[in-house]
């Protein structure tokens, strides 16, 4: 009873300070982060409680369900843009239905090959240390899509389903605006001079990502002039499609690069995508 009355006061005592009353919740999955890593907030995150912490030198965070976690912890994880479009591309939803949702900032690797192994390091010690799911859900937007489909085809064995809208798959035709540029990549480009036939392109990874039986739900404006959809996202669902793989594929053709995701009233493609057997 007194342990109750003291949460009470300290919630509070937080709302009258003006500190939103989710910094003050207690957490055991805080204490378990806090552990053995540097916590640098809590607060709240779209209405639910997320913990940032630093990992390997990178800025981290998880946000808890808004419900009681399903059983065996199923997570969502993006790659980039964390905070762009979260109810439309279903990750609020995703919470609401006991969902865990992680980030790591990896922008700066642009998924190369230190990129996958710092990436799978971050997803060991969620399933290892904090109990998730062994397999990841992976949302990617934009370069999060690039991104998250060269992890699914290095890690396959790490994810479950991986859902890509308005996603960088290739770097052919492509002109990055200057202040994000191609990172590493850009001192390593391939021998052909125009990335079309890299082996490293996602877009060349598809039947990779198929044939791991990796299901995949592809989301594109027809009309996107930043990121061209005959070189991405349909060139993917050939190769993807041609090699077996499942892809369901929603193109919206009025649409340009923005927004992601769905209206609300379309939310259950994206929840039953990644709920369904």
């Amino acid at each position: 009873m007194k342990s109750k009355l003291f949460t009470i006061a300290l919630l509070a005592l937080a709302v009258s300070a003006g500190v939103d009353a989710a910094e003050a919740k207690a957490s055991p999955l805080r204490d378990k982060v806090a552990a053995k890593h540097k916590v640098l907030e809590q607060g709240a995150w779209n209405g639910r409680n997320r913990i940032a912490f630093e990992f390997g030198g990178r800025k981290a965070w998880i946000v808890e369900p808004s419900n009681a976690p399903r059983n065996g912890m199923p997570w969502t994880w993006t790659f980039h843009w964390p905070d762009l479009d979260v109810e439309r591309t279903g990750v609020t939803a995703m919470l609401d239905d006991g969902y865990h949702h992680a980030y790591i900032d990896l922008f700066d690797t642009r998924m190369d090959d230190a990129g996958v192994a710092a990436a799978a390091t971050f997803q060991e010690y969620l399933v290892k240390e904090l109990g998730f799911a062994p397999k990841a859900n992976l949302i990617g937007l934009g370069w999060g899509g690039f991104m998250a489909a060269r992890y699914a085809a290095q890690k396959p064995e790490n994810v479950s389903r991986l859902y890509l809208d308005n996603a960088l798959l290739t770097f052919f035709r492509y002109t990055p605006p200057k202040e994000l540029g191609l990172g590493p990549w850009a001192a390593n480009v391939h021998k052909d001079g125009t990335w079309r036939t890299d082996e490293r392109m996602p877009v060349n990874l598809a039947p990779k990502i198929a044939a791991a039986g990796i299901r995949v739900l592809l989301v594109y404006g027809g009309a996107d002039r930043k990121i061209l959809p005959g070189e991405n996202s349909r060139a993917f669902e050939r190769a993807f499609k041609a090699a077996k793989g499942n892809c369901e594929v929603r193109e919206r053709k009025e649409y340009g690069h923005r927004p992601h995701g769905f209206d609300a009233g379309e939310i259950t493609v994206i929840k039953k995508f990644f709920e369904s057997p």
